[in-house]
């Protein structure tokens, strides 16, 4: 029972360090709902600004068109400019001087009377306000387009089918809870992923690289544990903040989702079913052998530094192995087969939505399981014989 000692040492003088219990707790129960929550207000609040906005739109040739110049003469929060030459317009929208301008050119109406087709010239700037010249710019000519020719099919009696050979009928079979898990079902995982990756982190950088440094770590040496009981038990202590950090992230979501009230009351429903007790037992099933892989791997990272800032230092591009195929698991079109199964962190975000969807295939997660866990005992293994090497913990 030497490991257990160690564990419960380990744990206690964990729970002492207010930087680890932050970044367990803080963090993802906090931080990360605060956080998205503000993310999309401010998104929301900065949308609706740029609808409200009054744009200063130049409208050149309007005496070519004078139906379409008063309509947006009328539109509120318009200020139109007509003395501006056409050179000048570019240069003035790409300094956002102006916002947008329309360009109409001679023989517009002509055209237009002829039961041909006429064109406008659009100029704005895509990267501004959220293209909102160009959105109500086209909306006005949309409508005005559409009333033409509305018009023409009334006076020359023309069946209205005539300009739509084909119609398409949208039926989308996917459920409410299919949609939910492609689009945030990536996110999820990528969440669990990062939060249990950040909460293994702090503990082992202290327990290996700290205790060096605090010159602790030849005094557990010392004592009758083993050193096989001493790394299980450090390596009990990183995991458990991994998995418990891990699990305060999907309490953070569920904050995040009841104190969203642009959210519809049946959204809500749907995500409270979806991560229900039994999925989320099933998805910590998952995050638990990748916790451990962390664990073992930024403990072995630990022993193996001189210092805790060369232990920050090497442990930095690990977040790239582990960002990069939870990443490619949000993207769309990415499913769970009998190839992605096999690539640890990629199969946890798949088959999390997987989990999420209800349509999760038993052969698939069994080969999930296997590649997950094969990894977490071969990091373990590797961690306990890196532990063992007086040239490691004592590297000069």
């Amino acid at each position: 029972m030497g490991w257990f000692v160690i564990f419960v040492k380990e744990l206690t003088d964990m729970l002492r360090d207010r930087r680890t219990l932050f970044m367990m707790i803080g963090a993802p129960l906090v931080i990360m709902p605060l956080l998205m929550t503000t993310i999309i207000k401010v998104t929301e609040s900065q949308v609706e600004k740029a609808r409200s906005k009054e744009l200063k739109i130049a409208v050149l040739g309007g005496d070519a068109a004078p139906e379409l110049t008063a309509r947006f003469s009328a539109e509120e929060r318009f200020n139109i400019f007509t003395d501006i030459d056409e050179d000048s317009v570019r240069a003035m929208t790409a300094e956002e001087t102006l916002d947008g301008a329309v360009i109409i050119p001679s023989g517009f109406y002509e055209l237009i009377k002829m039961d041909r087709q006429a064109s406008v010239k659009l100029i704005f700037k895509s990267s501004e306000s959220f293209d909102a010249a160009r959105r109500r710019i086209e909306n006005i000519v949309g409508q005005y387009s559409a009333e033409i020719v509305n018009e023409r099919i009334d006076r020359l009696d023309l069946d209205p089918t005539l300009f739509e050979a084909v119609v398409i009928v949208k039926e989308d079979v996917a459920s409410t809870r299919e949609s939910f898990a492609e689009n945030a079902g990536g996110f999820l995982p990528y969440l669990f992923i990062i939060f249990g990756f950040m909460g293994s982190m702090y503990p082992a950088l202290d327990l290996g690289a700290g205790e060096k440094e605090r010159g602790t770590l030849e005094t557990i040496l010392s004592s009758p544990a083993s050193r096989f009981d001493i790394v299980l038990g450090k390596f009990l202590v990183v995991m458990l903040f991994g998995v418990l950090t891990a699990l305060v992230a999907i309490l953070g979501v569920f904050i995040m989702v009841w104190q969203l009230p642009s959210l519809e009351v049946d959204i809500k429903a749907v995500v409270m079913d979806m991560l229900g007790a039994q999925r989320i037992i099933f998805i910590m099933s998952l995050v638990l052998p990748v916790t451990a892989f962390f664990a073992a791997t930024g403990l072995a990272i630990s022993i193996f530094a001189k210092s805790f800032k060369e232990a920050q230092s090497i442990m930095a591009p690990l977040n790239f192995v582990i960002i990069i195929p939870a990443a490619i698991g949000m993207l769309p079109g990415f499913e769970l087969n009998y190839a992605t199964a096999a690539i640890p962190i990629l199969n946890l975000a798949l088959a999390t939505k997987a989990i999420l969807a209800g349509n999760v295939e038993p052969i698939l997660m069994a080969e999930v399981y296997l590649s997950l866990f094969a990894l977490a005992g071969i990091s373990i293994f590797a961690c306990a014989k890196w532990f063992n090497r007086e040239e490691t913990l004592f590297r000069s």
